[in-house]
């Protein structure tokens, strides 16, 4: 009894390897980022009013440059800002 219960045991273990297993084929759609160069026109710094100042200057002059290189700041700024979001 013993030995049939020893033998059904292996002829099942036996069995089990000799069938395939199945293969499950899929497809899995993967987003993965690739760069793109930035196609922009670059964007040239400009002289601004307070690159050219000196010490001799007086401060009503230098106060102006100043006032004035604000504005140029903010200009090139919005030309910079506009250059990146084309690269967007």
């Amino acid at each position: 009894m013993r030995k049939i219960l020893i033998l059904s045991a292996l002829a099942a273990m036996l069995a089990g390897c000799a069938s395939e297993p199945k293969v499950i084929y899929r497809s899995v759609e993967v987003q993965i980022p690739v760069s793109v160069p930035c196609k922009a026109p670059e964007v040239e710094r400009p002289r601004f009013a307070l690159d050219g100042a000196t010490v001799s200057q007086g401060l009503y002059t230098k106060g102006a440059a100043a006032l004035a290189e604000i504005e140029q700041r903010r200009a090139y700024e919005k030309r910079l800002e506009a250059a990146v979001a084309a690269c967007r």
